[in-house]
């Protein structure tokens, strides 16, 4: 097929294909611009973003849903926990042989806090439902405060998509719906864990390795102790990084203040 040139007009020519020799001799650039280009400018993909407090609501929702509705299902909760704060909130109650004088294999620092948040819904009734309710509530709205402290870390260290993802699993996960008002030291330890994750994925203003250890040590002293475990695979990465930067005086100081605050909070 025979190639036209495009004519320029008098006094112009063509040097190259992308500039042009006007008469008086100087050169100038003529655009490039190929038929399916698009001159107006497009817009970058924006990231979706929830406010954390939003989200909180969202979790708060889901679990005070669970505090109402959700049945006991562990023998355990009911005779290691329940009966044990009735016993200190009305003076009656049934006694495992966990707490019994004979063995004592158990703390009643657990029962105890939750026992002291059981009092504050008497204020509102003196029925034991009341008592019952409550300690629910509050334990809902502690998970919810966890999960809303990990989705916010987890927004800001990776992307906002994910975090919407991970927000909506947990929302809709049947487990995390009966654990988050479980009255249960394992239930404590997960609030934990969550708030020990954070801490170590969150690296804004430094490594925060003393405050994710300070968490894992609480759930697994007052929760359930083989959660420490769960701090096993963040230590090593961050005790690798430790190795690669040549810092080991720093990691050394940083475990001592997470051991330090533990101990301290207990």
């Amino acid at each position: 097929m025979a190639s036209t040139q495009q004519q320029l007009p008098e006094g112009l020519s063509s040097d190259s294909q992308n500039t042009v020799t006007v008469g008086n001799g100087t050169l100038k650039s003529k655009p490039n611009v190929s038929k399916n280009h698009k001159t107006s400018k497009q817009k970058t993909p924006v990231e979706p973003a929830i406010p954390t407090i939003a989200v909180f609501y969202a979790f708060l929702l889901v679990n005070t849903l669970a505090a109402a509705f959700v049945p006991i299902q562990d023998c355990d909760e009911v005779f290691n926990y329940w009966e044990p704060t009735h016993y200190l909130n009305r003076g009656s109650g049934l006694q495992t042989w966990e707490y019994s004088p004979e063995y004592t294999i158990r703390s009643w620092l657990y029962i105890v806090i939750h026992a002291i948040v059981g009092k504050l819904g008497t204020l509102f009734s003196s029925r034991t439902t009341a008592e019952f309710y409550f300690i629910r509530l509050a334990l809902g709205a502690i998970c919810a405060a966890c999960e809303s402290r990990l989705f916010s870390v987890i927004c800001k260290t990776f992307n906002a998509r994910v975090g919407i993802i991970f927000g909506i699993v947990m929302a809709t996960s049947p487990g995390m719906f009966h654990a988050s008002v479980a009255y249960l030291p394992s239930s404590f330890s997960m609030y934990m864990t969550m708030l020990g994750m954070a801490a170590f994925m969150d690296w804004r203003g430094g490594l925060k390795t003393g405050m994710g250890i300070m968490w894992f040590g609480i759930g697994a002293i007052l929760g359930w102790p083989f959660s420490g475990a769960l701090i096993i695979p963040l230590l090593a990465e961050d005790f690798a990084l430790s190795l690669m930067t040549g810092d080991i005086s720093e990691i050394v100081y940083r475990y001592l203040d997470g051991v330090i605050r533990s101990l301290l909070v207990l």
